[in-house]
């Protein structure tokens, strides 16, 4: 009877023990995405004027390694209720209104981060990629709910793994795959913590008249709840797409990234100045938001002009 009594007694505590470290392993939990940089602000010095084209500050790292790619990064000044996202290409995002798909175009000026709304379980949350928005279009692009993802009828694809996505700037001499009744094996399900990882693989639609490059990067929005899919795409091939002239969805930046390449550097300091509008004329106090795979990074979030 002892024998037994010690043998509930193990199991006991083995489940205890056991349901202790599943639960540190998911409270613990920290996401692959964003990255452990942090940068600081300085005041540029120039005089601030009532023009349009002033240099207002610059922005480096003052810790970590990581190279930030301008196609997962977003740059964005605020004053009050005014923002401002700055850009490389010199084009930026439109304010958009709450809906099941938001859509920010990134500092490159081409890659756009759309955010969907696929927690649903009964309609299917339909985007399009030439208009990188929400449609109910039977034309569509992409389809999801909660972890369900199918390509439209029409689409056809290929995935390219092994290769970053601001690296693949050329379409493959590969078949591309016209199945779609299938859905689509974009992740992984880690049983100790729970959680849907995507792949690191680039997905690469056609949709008979423009290629398109797409990955997924989460399956959580900021305040890590889930079936909210995250994923960036930008235009590869054939007929340019609608989406970067849809004066709706994309507008002339107010503010320029002046840098040399398409990458932000450890080394590296970035300058910010206007783009034709005035942004800071005189003693402003700016806010500075910073996002690496739609991730906040760490550092300087206000300075004062003078």
């Amino acid at each position: 009877m002892n024998n037994w009594k010690k043998v509930i007694g193990a199991i006991i505590c083995a489940v205890i023990l056991g349901s202790g470290y599943w639960y540190y392993l998911v409270s613990t939990y920290e996401s692959d995405l964003g990255t452990n940089n942090t940068f600081v602000v300085e005041d540029v010095e120039t005089n601030l004027s009532n023009g349009t084209h002033d240099r207002l500050l610059s922005l480096e790292f003052d810790s970590g390694g990581d190279h930030l790619d301008w196609a997962f990064t977003t740059v964005t000044l605020s004053e009050g209720t005014n923002e401002y996202d700055c850009t490389v290409g010199g084009l930026s995002s439109v304010s958009q209104e709450s809906g099941a798909v938001q859509t920010k175009l990134n500092a490159d000026g081409q890659t756009f981060t759309l955010m969907v709304d696929a927690t649903s379980e009964s309609t299917f949350t339909k985007i399009s990629l030439s208009n990188m928005t929400e449609t109910d279009s039977p034309g569509f692009s992409l389809r999801f709910s909660k972890t369900d993802i199918f390509l439209g009828d029409s689409m056809s694809w290929l995935v390219v793994e092994n290769t970053d996505f601001s690296q693949l700037t050329e379409i493959p001499a590969e078949n591309f795959s016209n199945e779609t009744s299938e859905r689509l094996e974009w992740y992984e399900y880690d049983l100790s913590t729970h959680r849907v990882n995507p792949f690191n693989q680039v997905y690469l639609i056609n949709d008979g008249s423009s290629i398109y490059k797409m990955q997924f990067l989460n399956y959580y929005n900021q305040e890590d709840e889930s079936r909210h899919v995250t994923l960036i795409a930008s235009w590869l091939g054939g007929e340019s797409i609608p989406a970067i002239s849809d004066p709706n969805l994309v507008q002339t930046s107010p503010c320029i990234i002046i840098d040399d390449d398409s990458i932000w550097s450890p080394s590296e300091a970035i300058h910010i100045e206007e783009n034709g509008y005035s942004i800071c004329d005189s003693n402003c106090q700016l806010n500075i938001t910073v996002t690496f795979e739609n991730i906040k990074v760490k550092g300087t979030e206000m300075i004062h002009l003078v």
